[in-house]
């Protein structure tokens, strides 16, 4: 089977899993529904397993908080994993993250990318997310497969007091504190089917009883809607009915997941580097301001490009074409040269993307036209009940008895 066939599969298969269909029969969407058939039981089986305690849990011996999602790409945990770390920075704790190293080669071990200061891995090796969290040298980064072992890498070496799992829902072989589960506003279920044939690794139904709060996140950013968070009390449903009105025509699925708090966040872009013709930008940046009006070439291998586009368009980027690559695409010589090349043929003024994307690319190359790359933030509706909420747990838990 050659790559490019492979890579149409590929593609289609992704295609159909952002959409809702009606499978016909001996078709690829029918072999992909009984696919996640499949799938849902082997998930089912695995999570009773571990409840009826056939298969065992293990516990580190320090405060961990795990952040993720029932569905199969992103919906901003780590940039709610380096809110959380910085948060717990400023309450005076030693955080560390804990990731996966999607796609990295470390292997079946488990390393540390950076201890805050300096950074010991790549992004080849430690894998993107990982990689764009240690360059920020704001806190320690460890990566593998097996959380466990890497958490106890991490508490044998950097000492922490609270540990985060970046993407951790799933990962229910290492016991938490605290499950915060993330839902994206426009797509929280995205076609409503299992993996392949849609995007979730869990019904809502499988994941209620592990969820501790939900945060909502990619929020539209309107002043003065009157939408709350509200506690979802089964007693109370009018509390959180308006959401309808955000998440479309559907049963409103925060109402299954019973009595536990709801926060809303908003994604905020900021023009974390400008490179101007050959020289990258000196401490004072432009603002974003400075990309307004201007005609720009997009390129980005994230999860959501087309998020991506949006964020572009919305800071007044007067977007010219996108070049869409797959999530943690490694970006080759002749990449670089086709996106140069693309930009040139339509005039583009400068060179859009994202801080997924600029870490993974060498630092030796000499762009012809202005790039800049955006960075995003979480920032919650309400940060000071979100920040009583942690530190209440925080004070609740054995790390501080």
């Amino acid at each position: 089977m050659s790559d490019s066939w492979i890579s149409r599969l590929e593609k289609k298969i992704t295609r159909l899993s952002d959409q809702e269909y009606i499978p016909e029969r001996f078709s690829l969407e029918q072999l992909l529904v009984v696919a996640s058939g499949l799938y849902q039981a082997g998930s089912d089986l695995r999570l009773r397993l571990y409840k009826s305690g056939l298969l065992k849990s293990k516990r580190l011996p320090c405060f961990v908080i795990s952040i993720g999602n029932i569905m199969a790409g992103g919906a901003g945990k780590t940039p709610m994993a380096i809110y959380i770390a910085e948060l717990l920075i400023k309450m005076g704790k030693r955080p560390v993250v804990v990731s996966r190293g999607y796609k990295g080669s470390l292997g079946a071990g488990a390393g540390v990318v950076s201890d805050g200061e300096t950074i010991f891995l790549d992004a080849l090796v430690a894998g993107d997310e990982p990689y764009m969290m240690a360059a920020g040298k704001r806190f320690p980064v460890v990566v593998g497969r097996d959380r466990y072992a890497a958490g106890r890498l991490a508490i044998d070496q950097l000492n922490p007091d609270v540990i985060i799992l970046d993407d951790g829902f799933a990962h229910v072989r290492l016991e938490r504190d605290l499950n915060l589960l993330l839902f994206d506003h426009d797509r929280p279920l995205g076609n409503k089917r299992m993996l392949p044939a849609g995007r979730l690794r869990e019904t809502l139904a499988m994941s209620k009883k592990r969820a501790q709060a939900i945060v909502l996140t990619r929020c539209p950013d309107k002043k003065g809607s009157g939408d709350q968070i509200t506690t979802a009390d089964s007693a109370d449903q009018e509390q959180v009915i308006g959401y309808e009105d955000c998440l479309g025509p559907k049963k409103n699925i925060f109402s299954q997941y019973g009595n536990i708090p709801f926060f809303k966040t908003f994604h905020t872009p900021y023009l974390l580097k400008f490179v101007s013709r050959k020289k990258e930008s000196g401490p004072v940046l432009p603002c974003l301001d400075y990309l307004k009006d201007r005609p720009g070439l997009l390129f980005s291998g994230i999860a959501n490009n087309k998020s991506f586009g949006n964020t572009a368009a919305e800071l007044g980027v007067k977007v010219m074409d996108h070049l869409e690559f797959k999530d943690h695409y490694r970006y080759k010589r002749a990449d670089i040269l086709l996106i140069q090349k693309r930009a040139r043929e339509i005039g583009a003024d400068m060179i859009v993307t994202t801080e997924k994307d600029w870490v993974k690319l060498d630092r030796d190359i000499q762009w012809d036209t202005d790039l800049a790359v955006v960075g995003i933030k979480i920032r919650f509706e309400d940060d000071k009940t979100f920040e009583g909420f942690i530190k209440s747990r925080l004070d609740t838990s054995r790390l501080d008895k």
